[in-house]
């Protein structure tokens, strides 16, 4: 009996502790206590967020010193590397997509544009030039001076504060910066017209001065009124060096202004119409007889003719030529033009041309001008006459580089800053 009592008992004083146990895990759960090391902070009423300006990422200090370094090789001041263009090509392209080069090493790269002596041969030098070019034109913000070093370098002085001074006939900085500055006896007003030509000492190749010219025209719609001015003006002294093969670029650098007068469309118009005409560099005279049938200029079209009916054959000016009477023509030019058709390589042009012709006789249009564009701009980089050929529309363009421009996108155009 008293062994019942002590079980019922402890059975009791169980059940009590298993309810008392169920009943603490119950609150548990309705009162959960936040996780260890985890601050409980009180709701705030209202969270208003200021609205600032993005900033730019740091850029860390052993990012610089690499860029820094890179610049170096570049430029050509390590030793070990001056003569290697693949060593420097590889350096720029390590920093081919940079925006914000510190301003040192963009000074770097400018002293080195307007240097003319490095130990390579020139057109690595001009190929490696022109990417820098690429380069700087592509920082954020645009660089400083960069339209009045490219300026100099065409016209063959030193910026002012800049290079060297007292060379052959090419005047010192202090004579640029006051305005006292003289070009040579030989340069000055070769054309009557009382606008003296370029120098005739300038220090750059001419491979050089035409990037030059071709990024001068990248950047003429950016500038202000005043510099714009200036640009224009060692544009169309570039285009009347009726013997250098850069007045082509030039005629399409200034195509390129979008703020041109009538008046300054005139001038185009005239320069173009004056380097279709034989005495013009082959390569400048193929550029000019090109913009003319994309501009509409048909008052080429007496050249062009003469140029197809003569004796001397030229495969690329007479490609040229075709593809511009196929802009410009009537049906009265079929005939002249389809004496090539048997031709390999006048073949695409005579088509395209007289397909052009055909259709325009049909809707009544004299000329085709800007409506029926070509891609006939020149490369960020300089075109010989054996690269130039013509494209799936018969039109003409200029081979593609071996490789693509390393600052972004590839060279056919005119590069705009992105």
């Amino acid at each position: 009996m008293r062994k019942r009592v002590i079980v019922i008992v402890s059975g009791t004083a169980l059940l009590i502790a298993v309810a008392v146990g169920v009943a603490a895990v119950l609150r548990n759960r309705q009162q959960p206590a936040p996780p260890p090391d985890v601050p409980v902070f009180p709701r705030p009423v209202e969270v208003r967020v200021k609205a600032v300006e993005r900033k730019p990422e740091p850029v860390a200090d052993g990012e610089v010193a690499a860029a820094s370094g890179a610049v170096a090789i570049v430029c050509g001041e390590d030793a070990a590397t001056a003569e290697r263009y693949e060593a420097r090509n590889d350096a720029l392209r390590s920093i081919a997509r940079r925006r914000d080069l510190p301003k040192g090493d963009v000074a770097a790269l400018m002293a080195y544009l307007r240097r003319a002596d490095d130990a390579m041969r020139v057109e690595r030098v001009a190929a490696l030039k022109n990417d820098v070019m690429n380069l700087l034109r592509c920082q954020e913000p645009m660089v400083e001076g960069l339209a009045e070093t490219l300026m100099a370098m065409i016209e063959g002085r030193p910026v002012a504060g800049f290079g060297r001074s007292c060379r052959a006939g090419v005047p010192s900085p202090a004579a640029v910066a006051d305005g006292t500055a003289t070009l040579p006896a030989r340069s000055r007003d070769t054309d009557g017209d009382g606008t003296p030509s370029l120098p005739g000492n300038t220090i750059h190749p001419p491979v050089v001065i035409d990037y030059c010219i071709q990024h001068l025209g990248a950047v003429v719609n950016e500038l202000d009124d005043e510099r714009r001015a200036r640009v224009r003006g060692v544009l169309v002294k570039a285009a009347r060096e009726k013997t250098k093969p850069y007045a082509g670029t030039a005629l399409y650098s200034l195509a390129e202004d979008k703020r041109a007068t009538r008046e300054q469309e005139g001038e185009l118009k005239r320069l173009t119409l004056a380097l279709c005409k034989p005495g013009a560099h082959n390569v400048a005279r193929i550029a000019a007889i090109q913009l003319a049938g994309q501009q509409g200029y048909s008052e080429a079209l007496p050249v062009l003719r003469d140029t197809l009916s003569g004796e001397k054959r030229d495969a690329v000016l007479d490609t040229v030529c075709i593809g511009s009477i196929g802009l410009l023509g009537n049906a009265d030019d079929i005939a002249l033009i389809e004496r090539f058709k048997g031709d390999a390589r006048r073949s695409a042009a005579v088509e395209a041309a007289i397909k052009r012709i055909r259709e325009r006789e049909d809707i009544g249009t004299p000329t085709a001008g800007k409506g029926a564009s070509l891609t006939l701009r020149p490369l960020l980089r300089a075109v010989q006459p054996h690269e130039i050929r013509s494209d799936s529309f018969g039109g003409l363009g200029a081979a593609p580089p071996d490789k693509e421009n390393i600052v972004g996108g590839n060279n056919r155009g005119f590069a705009t800053r992105s």
